[in-house]
């Protein structure tokens, strides 16, 4: 793979967010509408998030556990639209998550989008032979099992409304990948939950997708060696 510059780069950001727009849709009074991002304080999480405030949406970025950079994407963020929130919340823990999605409702009205861009990264690339199992379990808690807590208790607000924009971000490591074989794994899951939600609830007005940019140079993709990169 030829590396590009950073003008290439931000035409990836541009085109995975363009998609993911569309997706969305320009239903009506999308401004009033309030949108969840899973990982959205760094990569292309938080690129979809600049949008969707510029577009005059309100926007809450769920992050792990540096709330130092979830303050300072606020912070930044804030510029662009004073509709934005960071909040601590893991994705594989049941109760916390239910217990935001409702808060979510509570304090806005709504939940109409879901933005899933959570993931765990290996620490280091591992063929299969070598994996720890318990590293497996691990990733896939966050990768996938995540990817569902989340779709579990945003689609009963969802439905009370009879609409809802479900996006999960995928990857090209759903081919298969060399050393990737948790990730690939729950990428691979994560559109049998995608197509599986968009077959239940089409009749409800809830759409469920699946967008997979290619490789950009940013987040996991950064950590990945050489090898796996070409």
């Amino acid at each position: 793979m030829v590396k590009g510059g950073e003008q290439v780069k931000e035409r990836k950001f541009l085109l995975a967010t363009l998609t993911v727009l569309k997706v969305i849709g320009d239903s009506y009074c999308m401004s009033s509408r309030v949108a969840i991002i899973t990982g959205g304080t760094r990569g292309l999480g938080l690129g979809i998030a600049k949008s969707l405030l510029q577009d005059g949406l309100r926007v809450a970025l769920i992050y792990k556990s540096d709330q130092q950079k979830a303050d300072e994407v606020v912070g930044t963020l804030s510029a662009l639209s004073g509709a934005v929130t960071a909040h601590q919340v893991d994705v594989t823990n049941e109760t916390a998550v239910r217990d935001f999605c409702d808060s979510m409702v509570s304090t806005y009205g709504s939940l109409d989008i879901l933005v899933h861009g959570a993931l765990k990264s290996g620490k280091k690339p591992l063929k299969t032979h070598e994996l720890d199992p318990a590293s497996f379990q691990e990733d896939l808690a966050v990768n996938l099992f995540g990817a569902f807590v989340m779709t579990r208790f945003c689609l009963p607000h969802m439905l009370q409304q009879k609409w809802g924009r479900i996006i999960y971000l995928g990857s090209l490591a759903m081919r298969g990948e060399r050393g990737r074989v948790s990730y690939s794994t729950a990428k691979n899951g994560i559109v049998g939950l995608a197509k599986t939600v968009a077959q239940e609830y089409a009749r409800d007005g809830i759409t469920a997708n699946v967008v997979s940019p290619g490789y950009i140079e940013s987040g996991a993709f950064l950590k990945l060696n050489e090898q796996i990169k070409h």
